[in-house]
């Protein structure tokens, strides 16, 4: 019998109010095993952990992810070990996690790439994982990609920015899963003061084309509890946020006890603002 977490969670929750909260880190920041422990001590006010698989040239994501996927390197990270890491985290959680990762991390080897998404999605299912965000994929060349995550039961995440036009969300739209990933400004990841009027108004878009059939979480930018406020009352399902919290692990890299604190007083005062 088939079951993701993803879709349970949706399911069994009311979303037009119980807002949900994706926080986001790098695995192998700062390194392994402190990556293992800063998972489980948000775990408590997460909906659901998204964790990034570092790559050599991520295209979406600012200076500040860019600097922690540095970091992971230099510490041995590659797809097998953060696999295992997620395994790890898996054992002590049933909230879904969803992968952040490219398409070349994904079709690796010298297999057809039928065959290298089958075993990748295959190991990522195996590993605990219930959705994946490939972060340079475009709908019109998923096809290969939807099939493999449809056999193991993995919802495939599409991203939408303000950018996309009404006849590319509705091809996303037919055949997305889980929920939207809508990018709130142009650009890449990173930490803003504000939220722009432009997040709003492509909020206000993309629901109306949705129509409540899928969630919509909304990330990039998004760094106070004043923008979780401001965007959920635009009719969002939920946050996600990655930089704000990976700038907690780069400021405190030479005191874990304290980034760990502050980390955990970061995410809970997100949840708060979700309440």
């Amino acid at each position: 019998m088939k079951y993701n977490r993803i879709i349970q969670l949706f399911e069994t929750s009311n979303r037009t109010k119980a807002k949900k909260f994706m926080p986001f880190l790098v695995a192998g920041d700062p390194n392994i095993e402190q990556f293992k422990k800063l998972c489980l001590a948000i775990e408590p006010y997460a909906d659901i952990l998204e964790i990034g698989i570092p790559f050599s040239d991520p295209i979406a994501d600012g200076p500040t992810i860019q600097a922690a996927n540095t970091r992971a390197f230099k510490t041995g990270i590659n797809t097998a070990v953060a696999l295992n890491a997620i395994k790890k985290i898996r054992e002590k959680t049933e909230k879904p996690i969803v992968v952040l990762t490219y398409y070349n991390i994904i079709i690796q080897g010298e297999d057809t790439i039928e065959e290298s998404l089958d075993k990748t999605i295959k190991k990522l299912k195996e590993s605990g994982v219930d959705g994946i965000v490939i972060g340079d994929l475009p709908i019109e060349e998923a096809g290969p990609t939807l099939k493999a995550c449809e056999k193991h039961d993995l919802c495939l995440i599409f991203l939408i920015a303000p950018s996309t036009t009404e006849e590319r969300l509705q091809k996303i739209l037919k055949v997305a899963r889980g929920f939207i990933y809508l990018i709130s400004v142009m650009g890449v990841t990173g930490a803003r003061t504000s939220t722009s009027q432009i997040t709003i108004d492509t909020m206000h878009r993309i629901s109306k084309l949705t129509n409540n059939v899928i969630p919509i979480l909304v990330g990039f930018g998004i760094s106070k509890p004043d923008h979780v406020i401001e965007i959920t009352q635009a009719g969002a399902n939920g946050v996600i946020i990655g930089s704000a919290i990976v700038n907690i692990v780069e400021r405190n890299l030479h005191d874990f006890e304290k980034m760990e604190q502050d980390m955990v007083s970061f995410v809970s005062g997100i949840k708060d603002a979700l309440q």
